[in-house]
């Protein structure tokens, strides 16, 4: 990953305020551990379309308490991060776009987010099949570069604090996607 596509994701990311997906309920930021990764999204197949496919969000749920979070992850860069209580969570759906168009698949991929420490959660390599009746959306956990989340803690000024690297369960993912409908003019595009 280039210098330039890091910083500027990750300068969006604290300029957004997607580090705090999750809704606040207390000031105590310190009961919160940060999560953060690196999301690759690939189009394989013939014809593809003309724009560029993309992570919009995913979805994670605490299996402990219930919560449910969103995590935006809509950057050029793919660098996402957010603030969650330590515990064990799922990753249970995810939405990609190419311009207007939307697909949505339910996943679920498994992490514990660890108490004190920072989780780095690797890189995750998303593959979408090109348009067609049914259309898999394959999904790679790979640890990722090794000085990625050096860089990522030390930009936030956080090199002290320890790193965990977790890695979302199973490694290897594949499910259908779905349209979402987007366009609600767009009759041509919805598939019931």
């Amino acid at each position: 990953m280039g210098g330039k596509f890091f910083l500027a994701g990750l300068s969006l990311i604290l300029a957004t305020g997607c580090v705090s997906g999750v809704p606040e309920t207390s000031t105590d930021f310190s009961a919160r551990q940060l999560a953060f990764g690196y999301i690759q999204v690939e189009t394989k197949g013939p014809h593809p379309r003309s724009f560029p496919a993309k992570l919009r969000f995913f979805l994670l749920t605490n299996e402990e308490t219930g919560a449910r979070s969103r995590v935006n992850v809509d950057t050029e860069s793919g660098v996402f991060a957010i603030r969650l209580p330590a515990g064990r969570y799922v990753l249970d759906r995810l939405q990609l776009s190419e311009g207007p168009f939307r697909v949505e698949s339910h996943v679920q991929l498994t992490f514990d987010v660890p108490e004190k420490k920072m989780a780095y959660l690797g890189s995750w390599q998303i593959e979408l099949e090109t348009p067609r009746t049914i259309r898999l959306v394959r999904i790679r956990v790979l640890e990722g570069e090794a000085e990625f989340s050096k860089k990522f803690s030390a930009e936030l000024g956080l090199d002290r604090t320890p790193i965990a690297t977790v890695l979302p369960k199973p490694e290897t993912f594949e499910t259908r996607g779905f349209m979402v409908d987007g366009q609600p003019n767009a009759r041509y595009f919805r598939r019931r």
